[in-house]
């Protein structure tokens, strides 16, 4: 809901930037996590001595990039599917629009199930600013 609240200040196209840098932050730690897991490989292969802290590296590394890599894919994910039913259906205006209402998952016609199951199952009813037609991001 955290989200939607930023969409109705800041509006989508600002909230949906806002959530690629965010996304991709979190890719950008994963990336550094690979490396930390790489170099604990590295330091564990060197001796006896080094070995603790090699593993040490090692599944600290491997923490930090499956977690970033969830939270990437996650964030990435409904950024892109909310960004892909922000037109207006009627006169193709993207993120022109205003949010009337919204809702946790189900909707009343069905929902996506990978969405609610990742948390991000909400509905949001917009209005287009241009032509006020009416559509639900889902």
């Amino acid at each position: 809901m955290a989200a939607l609240q930023r969409i109705q200040t800041h509006g989508f196209r600002r909230w949906y930037e806002r959530q690629l840098i965010e996304c991709h932050a979190w890719l950008v730690s994963w990336f550094l996590g690979v490396i930390l897991l790489v170099s604990g490989l590295e330091i564990a292969g060197r001796g006896a001595s080094s070995r603790v802290l090699g593993v040490a590296l090692l599944l600290a590394g491997l923490a930090v990039a499956a977690f970033s890599w969830k939270r990437y894919h996650l964030l990435l994910e409904v950024a892109e599917r909310l960004g892909e039913q922000a037109t207006c259906p009627a006169c193709n205006a993207y993120s022109k629009f205003k949010i009337i209402s919204s809702g946790p998952a189900p909707l009343p016609d069905g929902g996506d199930p990978v969405l609610e199951n990742q948390g991000g199952g909400v509905w949001l009813r917009a209005q287009c600013r241009k032509c006020g037609d009416e559509w639900v991001i889902k």
